[in-house]
This record gives C-alpha cells, structure tokens and sequence, in this order.
C-alpha cells in the first residue's frame, strides 16, 4: 500500500486506535495489552527469522535475514513505549525490517518496564545486552531505538563512554524522547497535529520512569547531557509530531557538542510512523534509509582487529 489515500487511512486509524489508547487515562497494564494484540496483528517481512533468545539477564529475541552471512556487526534494538508500555511484538514489524533493510542482525531487548521498575532499570539491561553482545564476539554493535528507546539509546551510549567500554559505531534514532520534562514548544503547537501522542500521557510515563530523580536526568533526559565524543547519529522524525522539538534540540546540543549528525524530518507524518512498516511505503523508505546509513558507516571504518588472548 502506498500514497496519500494509503497515508491519510493510516493516519485516522492511529488517531482513533492508538491516541485515545495511550492517553493518561488507560490504565498501564492495559496500554500494554493492547499494543502487544496490535502488534501480533500486524506485518513481518517473511524472509526474516525470529529467535527468541536472553540478551544479559532479560528477555529479547534475534531477527536475522534467512541466508545472511555471519559477521561482527549487529544492532542492539531498544523498543518505544514510554518506558511503560511497548514490547518485542508491538515492535517486531519495525525491527524486522530494519534486519531486512540492513542485512545485519538485529537484536531486540524486551527491557524491564515502570512503573515496576523505574530508572535505571532499563537503562541497566541496555548496558548489560551490549555487554553480552561483545562478549559473544560483536564487534561493532549499533544503537537503534523510537521515541522512548530512542532516548534509552543515548543514555546506553553515554554510559558506555564513560565505563570506556567500546562506542557503537553509529546511533539510529527514530522520533527520540530526550526530555521527559515534555517542556518542548511543539507539546503544545503541535497537539492537535500529532495522531498518537499527548503531553499528558507523556508526562503520566515520565513520572513513572523517573521515579525518585528529577526529569531532567542526564541519563533520563540526555538533552541535557554532556553528549560530548558520541558516535555518529542519524535522527529521523515525522513532522507533526508533539515530540519533535526533542528532536530539533537534540540535533542543536549534539552539534553544540560536535557529535556528527544528520536530521531527516519527514513532512506531513506522525510519531514513529516506521511501525507501519510493511504497510507504509514511506515507513519501509525511512526504515532503509537507517540501514543504509549503517552500511556506509561499516564501508568506512574497517572492522577493529581482535585483541590475541595472552
């Protein structure tokens, strides 16, 4: 499906499915319901294998082009959600593609979730899945996250460069949260725009994911971290969404902080549009975009060479 009939469909049925769903008056558990039956109802690419598997000490599962040659390179995918909701089927069809798209193996982590478990609960089984990963002989391992796990993906990059374990090569950001103050302008001029999100239900997440620590954690928050000596990033956003002033000042501060990064904003779509993947051609278009950027960055910078064991 493709065009703007098949873009405006899609964007009445996200209004009216997933808006009223993840408002601040649905109850968690029951956000997580939903989503999960949605996802389960939705597209993966055939040629795609899905393995479940433990990454550290949580849940996740490895998607991998059926015939793909082994190699070091994988992406580590963290799933959206508010740090509240989400999962690996609500998010299977986006990651899946991006195996597809990239050819790489992708890993997703079915992290632990507030209100149950809030900072750093998520961000400690980020860390821990990377570690697992280049203990198991990865070498070069991409963060991959949307809104939610788009921030998480920043915060694991930032405590990865300062534990000095090694950087990923490169960060792919979809719509990222990086302020879960919810205090951008676009919270406001863009609520009647934004077919999926509101402030309010945004605020009711961040309250339960932060906890006892302010909102503007740098680790909850990474707009207003150090995001100094960060690998490079690409940072894709849908233009109407109500998270997108996160996206803009996230672009400012990595260039302030000069960490490479290129925006691409997308005219005329919503948050986290990619989950239409399989559905969407402009969801599949951005989604190949992402696994070209990470095909580019491993053609320029050869594998690093394996330290011998003494």
């Amino acid at each position: 499906m493709s065009g703007n009939f098949t873009r405006s469909v899609l964007r009445l049925l996200v209004r009216l499915t997933l808006k009223p769903v993840l408002g601040p008056s649905v109850p968690v558990r029951m956000q997580r319901r939903l989503l999960k039956a949605a996802g389960i109802a939705t597209r993966v690419p055939r040629e795609v294998k899905v393995t479940p598997r433990m990454l550290g000490a949580a849940p996740g599962e490895t998607l991998q082009l059926e015939g793909a040659a082994a190699q070091g390179a994988a992406i580590l995918f963290l799933h959206g959600g508010g740090y509240c909701v989400g999962s690996l089927d609500s998010h299977r069809p986006l990651s899946a593609t991006l195996a597809k798209a990239s050819g790489l193996t992708v890993f997703a982590l079915d992290y632990r979730l507030a209100p149950e478990h809030p900072y750093p609960a998520a961000l400690n089984d980020a860390v821990a899945a990377y570690r697992t990963l280049l203990d198991e002989g990865h070498e070069r391992i991409f963060l991959a996250g949307d809104s939610a796990g788009g921030g998480l993906a920043l915060a694991t990059a930032l405590s990865l460069r300062d534990a000095g374990l090694p950087a990923p090569p490169a960060l792919l950001l979809i719509s990222p949260w990086t302020d879960l103050g919810c205090s951008g302008a676009t919270m406001v001029s863009h609520a009647a725009h934004d077919p999926m999100l509101s402030q309010p239900g945004l605020q009711r997440w961040a309250a339960a994911y932060v906890g006892r620590v302010p909102t503007d954690h740098p680790l909850c928050s990474p707009l207003f971290a150090d995001l100094r000596g960060l690998s490079p990033i690409l940072i894709q956003s849908g233009s109407d969404e109500v998270l997108l002033d996160d996206t803009l000042r996230i672009e400012k501060a990595l260039q302030q902080a000069k960490v490479p990064v290129t925006l691409q904003v997308y005219p005329g779509l919503w948050h986290d549009f990619h989950l239409q993947a399989g559905v969407m051609r402009e969801a599949d278009e951005a989604i190949g975009k992402l696994a070209a950027f990470a095909v580019e960055i491993l053609t320029a910078a050869p594998a690093p060479r394996r330290r011998r064991a003494v």
